[in-house]
């Protein structure tokens, strides 16, 4: 069967359900495909997409993308008013009053009574006024600043640093302010000349380069400067990448390397922090200037002239934009760069190393590579590309293999050989491993082992360790591998023999955390651990790098129970490991965080079916045996151990890293590390909460679930000013609401739900933020849910706290929805207190608007059953919430009141009133129950009896008390 292709109109009739739904993103992507299958000649369709996709980025706050889509619409038809207005809300948020002024005035000329086009331009009339002054008096400052900042005005390198400050400071503050600083590019020429001049400090051309990028988040401007120094192209492209080749510093080299990612952003229309998908359109009309960004980039890859860390930042560049799959500019670049010589270059890169190289490269370098060459590979989606990407790999690996001779040159080669599989066994593991087993390789490995070069026997190691990838593969290694690596473990260079101890660590752990399975004896396995402990605990005597490949042999010994209980017995190594975690970054990042997983136990594991066991017993089937030392206990006390000793300092000082996986595994680690509530302070007071935040924007799938989960944890048992101060509290929102999802599991749903409610509690700009983020159809769904008691309360008062905000209220309270009913019915259950409780002081809430009470009488039918139910509930607090609720309906009309006071709803509030002297706990819900009959008497509908007023009056009871 072939899938039908949807037309261009039906794409666009999902993008306007799309918008009905507040979907902006996906309304957004929508248009984005629909535009795509129109010709210029679709002259009817075509301004209706832009003017409608300009909408869905008004939504996202996307202003010059919606301000681009207007000026496409109004070339088809310039008297488009719904373009004009939607122009004029863009521009107005760009800062560009004036332009958006005469927007408006011409969208009220061509439909003069638009109410919204009235109340922006009456808006936009004072807004202008108050730029004109605005404009002045920023033009003033910065004219002011920048006289001391550049133009030698300044008295001392203070004041200098202090305008450069100032200056930057006006550039985050508004669009204006840097529109202003930006002074049509004037501001350009000064920060190069600060770059260029030799005497000044680092930190002030920091600040020079941290200035230039905050104009630069303007796309416009971004392409300007990008044409700037030569506007043909190419000499223009190869000095913006080559800025960060200024200077070495990694301050300056981050700064600069931001300002191409500035110009990627600009190029193709793009944003991965704030999630914006490339514009196919945009990247098309600067598909030239694309080009010379990639090929610059590309040479500076084997440029000896180009440093170890503008290196490793252009390979982060194409990491970061190259790959559509992952959010870089549209498909196809990745495929024309392996396609030519990028890929090539890539792996030129990879097969370099510090003590060999053809340029500088650091011990990090192999790292960057990888992760590079692996989401490389996979943005291969077809098969032809991903066999051309194996055909580019496949030739360079025979024109080394042919070159790794038996002499000095090959003896080069040979070792360039290795690192290149070493970096092909940690990116794209599967083509690694096809050609590992290639038979030429095997020899030659034995030999580099064999031989007097440290060097070569350390890379052999390196390389024996990466081709043991499974169980089966280490069983098989034991024959050649494991006489190889004793005889260099024996080795005097401590480069060789720790290299050697990671593969002996990898083939002693193959078995994992199955006993039945273990390769080594446990007294062999513990004997290696003590070894990586010698090289971790001698700081002074042994380097980072030697001390990051002990971690790694422990990181694999790390599945064996009881080198679990051996590390976390030891205070001094678990200090040593966040030692090592502070000096070597994200070098250490996989293994530290694999060691703290393994610690923490923090892999789901799946339930063990008895009845499976015993059949899979009798089939003769493997069946994976658990460690006793890997119950709750253990892993308890173990977590604890780890967090007293630094564990969460040392995540953060690894997390650094474009790896995924890496980041997933920090992810795991700390929601083991907060499930302990006592812990939750010391984590979040050491940077738990931030690390979090980052790992739900960074880490793969699974880690961003995980990460988010950690936050709610944080949250869910705590004041949320603590755990989330300040701007914290607004930007968790987000990764919480995105836990709300049926494929998550319902602990995660549960926790993400009680801390939305305690953030919901603090104020309603917090609340507005969770309506911001379309979270309400989500709550609703787990509101709704009959077969989870816990996840529907949690429900029920997330919404309850959701009231408070007016908006939410007035939607609400509003026909054409069943919220307002199931409040109400809510409030009757008996059986799951926790919800009955909340949904009547909603109850309570919503019926304090006339027109609610109105809409409950009406369209509850069986009101009368409800509200009985509801004043003789079990729950004395669910009882008085609900009285309030049905004493506030009374105090609403005299026709509402008269109704339930001809109910048998008005009998039980008259019991209900006598309630209070005789059983204290319901006092409050005795005096709801007057409140109502108060109501009565107020409309003239009953009158007191003489034994009533007499009550009143005395203040006594008149019921005889048993």
């Amino acid at each position: 069967m072939v899938a039908r292709v949807q037309t261009a109109e039906e794409i666009r009739d999902e993008g306007n359900a799309a918008i009905k739904d507040q979907d902006y993103a996906k309304a957004d992507e929508l248009y984005t495909e629909a535009l795509q299958l129109t010709t210029d000649e679709d002259k009817a369709l075509r301004p209706v997409l832009y003017r409608n996709r300009a909408l869905a980025r008004l939504k996202r706050d996307d202003f010059e993308g919606a301000q681009s889509d207007c000026n496409k619409a109004l070339e088809f038809d310039g008297a488009d008013v719904k373009a004009l207005f939607r122009r004029s809300l863009a521009r107005e948020q760009l800062g560009n009053v004036g332009p958006a002024f005469n927007d408006a005035k011409e969208a009220l000329r061509l439909s003069p009574n638009d109410k919204g086009i009235i109340e922006t331009l009456q808006r936009l009339v004072k807004a202008n006024n108050d730029k004109i002054k605005q404009t002045t008096s920023l033009a003033n400052k910065v004219t002011d600043m920048e006289k001391l900042a550049f133009r030698g005005e300044a008295k001392d390198a203070q004041q200098k640093m202090t305008a450069l400050n100032n200056l930057l400071v006006l550039c985050r503050e508004s669009e204006s302010g840097a529109t202003s600083v930006w002074n049509q590019g004037a501001i350009v020429p000064f920060i190069f000349n600060l770059i260029n001049d030799k005497t000044e400090s680092e930190e002030l051309i920091v600040t020079g380069v941290r200035i230039l990028d905050e104009t630069l988040k303007n796309n416009a401007r971004a392409m300007k400067f990008l044409a700037m120094h030569d506007p043909d192209g190419p000499k223009s492209a190869r000095f913006v990448c080559r800025l960060m080749c200024k200077r070495n510093n990694k301050e300056y080299v981050d700064g600069a390397g931001i300002l191409v990612q500035r110009v990627f952003n600009a190029m193709a229309k793009m944003d991965r922090q704030k999630e914006m998908k490339p514009d196919p359109e945009v990247a098309e009309a600067n598909k030239l200037w694309i080009v010379r960004v990639i090929l610059e980039l590309q040479e500076m890859l084997q440029d000896p002239k180009v440093g170890i860390l503008q290196r490793e930042t252009v390979i982060d560049l194409f990491l970061k934009n190259l790959m559509h799959m992952d959010g870089g500019i549209p498909r196809g670049w990745s495929w024309k760069f392996v396609d030519d010589r990028g890929l090539l270059a890539l792996l030129d890169v990879a097969s370099q190393i510090p003590e060999q190289c053809d340029y500088p490269v650091s011990a990090e370098t192999r790292q960057h590579v990888a992760i590079c060459l692996q989401r490389l590979e996979e943005d291969m989606v077809f098969d032809t590309k991903r066999t051309i990407f194996k055909e580019r790999v496949d030739f360079f690996f025979n024109a080394l293999i042919s070159r790794a001779t038996d002499d000095e040159e090959g003896h080069k080669y040979r070792i360039k050989l290795s690192c290149f599989l070493i970096t092909m066994l940690q990116g794209p593991v599967d083509i690694g491993i096809n050609l590992i087993i290639n038979d030429q390789l095997t020899p030659i490995m034995l030999q580099m082992a064999a031989s007097q070069n440290h060097l070569m026997q350390g890379i052999a190691a390196e390389l024996i360790v990466g081709t043991i990838a499974k169980h089966e593969r280490a069983i098989n290694m034991l024959k050649i591998g494991i006489p190889v690596l004793r005889a260099l473990y024996d080795s005097e260079d401590p480069t060789v023999k720790v290299r050697a101890l990671v593969g002996l660590c990898k083939i002693g752990a193959a078995g994992g955390d199955d006993i039945s399975k273990a390769t080594m004896k446990e007294e062999a396995v513990i004997s290696l651990a003590k070894t990586c402990k010698k090289f971790l605990l001698e700081t002074e005597k042994y380097s980072v790098d030697i001390r990051r490949y002990a971690c790694e042999g422990l990181s694999y010994l790390s599945l064996d129970a009881d080198v679990k209980e051996w590390i976390v017995d030891d205070s001094l190594l678990l200090r040593a490991l966040v030692i090592l975690a502070k000096s070597a970054g994200p070098l250490c990042v996989y293994t530290l965080a694999t060691i703290y997983a393994n610690l923490s136990n923090a892999f789901e594991k799946p339930k063990v079916d008895e009845e499976m066991v015993k059949l899979a017993q009798f089939a003769k089937h493997h069946v994976p045996e658990t460690h006793p030392k890997d119950t709750e206990e253990f892993v308890e006390k173990r977590v604890r151990a780890l967090v007293e000793e630094g564990a969460v300092p040392a995540c953060v000082a690894v997390s650094k890293t474009e790896s995924k996986n890496a980041l997933e595994l920090i992810a795991r680690s700390l929601l083991a590390f907060v499930e302990y509530e006592d812990l939750r302070g010391r984590i979040i007071a050491e940077g738990g909460t931030v690390l979090c935040l980052r790992l739900t924007k960074e880490a793969s799938g699974d880690g961003k679930i995980k990460a988010a989960h950690a936050i709610a944890k944080l949250g869910a048992k705590a004041d949320p000013t603590i755990s989330f101060p300040g701007q914290r509290a607004y930007e968790v929102v987000k990764p919480l609401c995105d836990l709300l999802h049926p494929d998550v599991e319902g602990k995660a749903n549960y926790d993400a739900l009680l801390t939305l409610t305690n953030l919901a509690s603090v104020s309603d700009s917090i609340r507005g933020r969770i309506l911001k983020e379309r979270a309400v159809p989500k709550i609703e769904e787990f509101w709704y849910m009959t077969d989870h008691e816990h996840l529907r309360a949690a429900a029920a008062e997330l919404l309850l706290n959701l009231l408070f905000l007016e908006k939410f209220y007035e939607e609400t309270v509003a026909p054409g929805t069943d919220r307002l009913k199931l409040w109400v019915l809510y409030s009757a259950e008996v059986e799951e207190e926790r919800l009955s409780r909340a949904s009547a002081a909603g109850f309570a809430i919503l019926t304090e608007d006339e027109s609610a009470c109105a809409r409950i009488m009406d369209e509850i039918k069986s009101w009368p059953e409800v509200f009985k139910d509801i004043a003789m509930h079990e729950d004395a607090e669910t009882q008085r919430r609900g009285l309030m609720g049905i004493a506030n309906i009374m105090l609403s009309s005299n026709k509402l009141c008269s109704e339930i006071v001809s109910s048998e709803v008005f009998r039980v509030l008259v019991a209900v009133t006598k309630l209070g002297t005789i059983n204290q706990e319901r006092a409050g819900s005795t005096e709801q129950a007057k409140r109502a009959l108060g109501a009565a008497e107020k409309f003239g509908l009953i009158k007191a009896t003489d034994r009533e007023l007499y009550e009143r009056e005395n203040n006594v009871t008149t019921i005889q008390e048993e």
